[in-house]
């Protein structure tokens, strides 16, 4: 221990890290450690960090050269449309805006897929609004008409959704092929509601 606050004295290793693992003291870490050696390799080995076992005890990883390493990126891949984010969310939004008033549009292929799931979302929204009264309902109108450019498409898609598609428990959309785009040859396709 040093300075009397409780403290555990980590080696050169741990403190290379930037410090991250001076942090990484509990009350079971401090009955444990019989020396500074045995104490660092219980923080720094993954199987022996007591994280299995359930304790407290913290665990930062340190790369050789100094960065830190996070978790995986798992689900967060997004189609930015080659756009910044606010072009791509405008995009998508008129868009989802313009299948919900035709039924069915032409685009690029990565356009199309990324609308999907704004789609089903909305008509989501107006399936769970039919069963819902007062307030809820009303939330869910107010989504969507947040998202959608048009407040009489709204309410005709809360009007008629939910009789529609009433047996089907997602997928309301289908991408159907069709010949490629003249001039830079990109993959058109029809994207319709089912």
């Amino acid at each position: 221990m040093s300075g009397g606050l409780g403290f555990r004295t980590l080696p050169s290793k741990a403190k290379a890290c930037g410090g991250l693992l001076a942090n990484a003291r509990t009350t079971s870490a401090r009955r444990e450690h019989s020396t500074t050696t045995t104490a660092t390799a219980r923080v720094l080995t993954s199987s022996a960090s007591g994280f299995a076992r359930g304790s407290s005890l913290a665990v930062a990883s340190c790369a050789t050269n100094g960065g830190t390493v996070f978790a995986m990126r798992h689900r967060v891949k997004r189609h930015n449309l080659s756009r910044p984010a606010d072009q791509r969310k405008a995009l998508v939004r008129s868009l989802t805006t313009e299948l919900l008033r035709h039924g069915r549009i032409k685009t690029t292929k990565p356009k199309a897929k990324a609308i999907i799931e704004h789609v089903d979302k909305v008509i989501t929204w107006a399936k769970q609004a039919s069963k819902l009264e007062g307030a809820g309902a009303e939330h869910k109108r107010n989504l969507a008409r947040s998202f959608l450019y048009d407040s009489e498409l709204v309410s005709n898609i809360f009007d008629e959704a939910a009789e529609r598609y009433e047996d089907r428990p997602g997928g309301y959309t289908r991408i159907t092929p069709t010949a490629s785009r003249k001039g830079d040859n990109a993959e058109m396709v029809y994207i319709e509601l089912v």
